[in-house]
């Protein structure tokens, strides 16, 4: 009788593993795959409800503890999918369908989508050690290094990344950046190069390019790079400045102010951009003599940011420009009305001219005379007039330059009138010597008396 109870027991026993076997091989997988295919169709709430059902009698079951992960990213529920990708990389159970470097991918997406960068770098490092071929992990620390301010860390990353994959245009673009910042200007200039090998529209590497060309003085092949960049519209405002500034640098004024007035109408309203592009278009209007426009553009810009730049010293630098219509004319005059007003200031101060000579559209030099008795046969002195109509500061070189000249033009005393300031140097130059320096309070006198 006890034989007979324990060959039932056993025979329980064993129909027990038995249909265990069975299920745990055959029914318990086609129960999971089914909810697997739930969560792809978009079941996640009902998945979800069924995974955790499975994990309050296996918690240490990996694949729920991934498809449950995968459930609440559908659910755009990014923490909880987090908490269970953890709960699988520490389960450490890793198959055909739970596999760790797609785990600590995903794992890393989501904290690079999230900002934790400290968490993405952490993943991506491990990635680097279990997966070393795979480009886009060396790629991402890169990225990472680059937006934190290390760009000298990043570019190792961006090395191994191309030495991955060399035709991912993206990891040349942003070497071609970090050397650019370097100012290693023609292994930048490789690098974006190869980007635009890759990708004919990768339009911010156009862009970079036309800058490191700018840099070095390429400026034509500069600008039909900014006109290829020019097509994105996330740059565009910034290549019409950046062409501006390419024919600005070539003093083609004319040209400049029609790219930076382009980039006006598309720039966003009081954003540096356009505070940039009215500054050098207020620059350009100023070599062309158009100043009213340049002080319209200073003023502007000073309305929003009263500190930019120097367009506060620009605005008080024409201050009697803006106030007096004598020095406005002055300013803006042609070259020949210029000539005859400088003529007519050095008449004003007692002179006679013998000679002038205009040096720029801006400078004039006179050589002129002055009596130095009242008596007939008494000595004729020469003096030298320097006129110049700028708000530039004018310096102690110019200064030496002139008193130099004096005896090779036997003149006794130079003369600089300007509408910019004296240098400091240049103040404590001419005072110790015979070198007059008229300023700003002096022009609207000698224009004055320059009508009479």
């Amino acid at each position: 009788m006890i034989v007979t109870y324990v060959i039932i027991f056993v025979f329980f026993i064993m129909l027990s593993i038995f249909g265990l076997y069975i299920f745990s091989t055959y029914i318990f997988p086609r129960k999971i795959e089914e909810i697997a295919k739930m969560i792809e169709i978009g079941q996640t709430k009902l998945a979800i409800k069924k995974l955790n059902a499975i994990l309050e009698k296996d918690d240490r079951n990996a694949y729920a503890h991934y498809l449950l992960a995968e459930a609440y990213i559908r659910e755009n529920n990014p923490q909880f999918a987090i908490l269970e990708y953890r709960q699988v990389l520490k389960i450490s159970r890793f198959d055909d369908k739970v596999n760790e470097v797609n785990v600590r991918s995903k794992l890393a997406r989501i904290f690079r989508e999230r900002n934790a960068v400290e968490d993405a770098k952490k993943e991506y490092l491990i990635l680097t050690k279990i997966d070393p071929l795979n480009y886009e992990n060396f790629f991402q620390l890169g990225m990472m290094l680059f937006d934190s301010g290390a760009i000298d860390r990043s570019a190792a990353y961006f090395k191994k990344s191309i030495a991955n994959n060399n035709r991912h245009d993206m990891s040349y673009y942003y070497l071609g950046q970090v050397l650019y910042r370097n100012a290693s200007y023609n292994e930048a200039k490789q690098m974006f190069l190869e980007a635009i090998k890759i990708d004919q529209g990768n339009f911010k590497a156009h862009y970079f390019l036309g800058l490191v060309l700018r840099q070095v003085g390429d400026y034509e092949w500069a600008i039909k790079e900014f006109e290829t960049a020019q097509k994105s519209e996330d740059i565009k405002v910034k290549c019409f400045l950046a062409k501006g500034t390419c024919y600005h640098e070539k003093e083609l004024f004319p040209k400049a102010i029609i790219e930076f007035e382009r980039g006006i109408k598309y720039a966003k309203r009081g954003s540096d951009t356009e505070l940039n592009l009215r500054y050098f278009l207020a620059s350009s209007q100023e070599n062309v003599r158009d100043l009213q426009s340049a002080i319209s553009n200073w003023e502007q810009i000073a309305s929003v940011n009263k500190n930019f730049r120097d367009v506060q010293e620009k605005l008080r630098a024409y201050s009697d420009f803006r106030q007096d219509d004598r020095v406005k004319d002055f300013m803006i005059a042609g070259l020949a009305q210029f000539e005859h007003t400088c003529r007519k200031i050095a008449e004003s101060l007692g002179l006679t001219v013998m000679d002038i000579e205009i040096i720029s559209d801006s400078e004039i030099d006179i050589l002129a005379t002055e009596t130095e008795g009242k008596w007939r046969n008494t000595r004729m002195s020469n003096r030298i007039v320097r006129i110049l109509r700028t708000t530039e500061t004018v310096s102690d070189k110019l200064l030496r330059k002139l008193h130099e000249s004096m005896k090779p033009r036997n003149a006794t005393r130079v003369i600089v009138v300007s509408t910019g300031d004296y240098s400091q140097m240049a103040a404590e130059f001419a005072s110790t010597r015979p070198i007059d320096l008229l300023g700003k309070a002096d022009i609207v006198r000698l224009l004055k008396s320059a009508e009479a």
